[in-house]
Formats: structure tokens, C-alpha cells, sequence
């Protein structure tokens, strides 16, 4: 009987909220997987879109993003700002063949330890469905890595943070926080920038 995998998980995490809520679950003594490894942040607005690229063309197989509730930011709207970057390391993964469901946002508040465990619990069950980054996908892991990484240093270049300054511009001004709709404005600020991230990472 084959051993069942063990996916690595890089989790971001806000120091206000969501590793409070990692910090009150092992004070409770929840269970949960022990695959995720954490950088704590002081806020998820602080997340650069390189920077999970990275995680994953470094040897993380999933990586999870904690922060407070949309509302409740501890800097306002950080986590709103949040969304646009986590909107772009979407498109980008998309693009390059990698299953999406490899880079979870969420939020969990300060006081929601057993929450925290139940999304961390979930993300690393699907992450063992996926198994190592690039199988489930069919690509090589090596290039794929590779490509992850060219992509990461591609999204630090000016036209790709030009297209997310508009775009959360554009977010605010409509004052729209759904995902969907942050997905598109992404979609349509950075669509160049885009083209060129993945030409670059091909």
C-alpha cells in the first residue's frame, strides 16, 4: 500500500487575524494537518503577487493566504487590496496550466481558531488530491517550476504593477469587493502585462 503524499503548504498569514486565530488554535489544542509552514505578515495588502509564484517555483505544492474579514482590516482595507493581487497570481497560474485551487485566500478573525483549522484542514486534503505540483496537471515539474519562477520575477516589472494600481483604483472608486468582479478588473488592467508574464515564463 502506497504512502499517502504529503503536500508542502506556504501560508501567509496576517498578524492581526488569521495567525491569532493559528496562535489560539494550538493554544485550544485543535488538530489539524501539519503541512503548512507560515510567514506571518502584518497584513495581507503587503502580499506581492511575486511572492506565492515563488513559494510554489521553490517546492511549495499549495499556498494559503489568511487575513481578517473584508471590513474588518486591522490597516482599513488592506485585504481588499489583497484580493487584487491574489486576483493575478489566479490569472497567471491559469495561464501557465496550473490548477487554481493550488492558491487559497481566506479570512478567519482572531477569535476563529476552530475556523482556521477547518480551512487549513480542507485546503490540505485537496492539496494531497492534487499531489506534487505538476502531476495533476500533466507538466513536467521541473519546467514548470521554472516557469513559475521566470513568472515571478516578470510580475515585479513596472507594467504589471501599473495594471494592479488601476485596477484596485478602479475597485475602490466602485466600491465592488466580490471576487469575481476583482478577477475581471485584473483581467483587464494587466491584460498586457499578462501576455508578457507568460510569453516571458514560456
Amino acid at each position: 500500500m502506497s504512502e499517502i503524499y504529503q503536500p508542502k503548504i506556504l501560508g501567509f498569514l496576517c498578524n492581526w487575524c488569521c495567525y491569532t486565530a493559528a496562535d489560539s488554535a494550538g493554544v485550544g489544542r485543535y488538530q489539524y494537518p501539519p503541512n503548512l509552514r507560515v510567514i506571518r505578515m502584518m497584513c495581507t495588502g503587503r502580499l506581492d503577487p511575486p511572492f506565492p509564484l515563488e513559494g510554489l517555483a521553490t517546492g511549495a505544492d499549495g499556498i494559503f493566504v489568511g487575513g481578517c474579514h473584508p471590513g474588518k482590516c486591522h490597516y482599513i482595507d488592506g485585504n481588499y487590496h489583497a484580493l487584487v493581487s491574489a486576483a493575478l497570481v489566479h490569472e497567471t497560474l491559469t495561464r501557465l496550466g496550473v490548477n487554481k485551487d493550488r492558491f487559497l485566500i481566506e479570512w478567519a478573525s482572531a477569535a476563529e481558531g476552530p475556523n482556521f483549522v477547518k480551512i487549513i484542514t480542507a485546503f490540505t486534503k485537496r492539496m494531497t488530491e492534487l499531489g506534487p505540483l505538476g502531476v495533476s496537471e500533466g507538466l513536467n515539474p521541473g519546467e514548470l517550476r521554472a516557469s513559475l519562477a521566470t513568472a515571478a520575477e516578470t510580475a515585479r516589472g513596472r507594467k504589471v504593477r501599473t495594471g494592479l494600481i488601476n485596477a484596485a483604483k478602479e475597485m475602490m472608486k466602485g466600491s465592488d469587493f466580490s471576487r469575481k468582479t476583482i478577477a475581471g478588473l485584473v483581467t483587464d488592467k494587466c491584460a498586457k502585462a499578462l501576455d508578457e508574464l507568460i510569453t516571458a515564463a514560456d
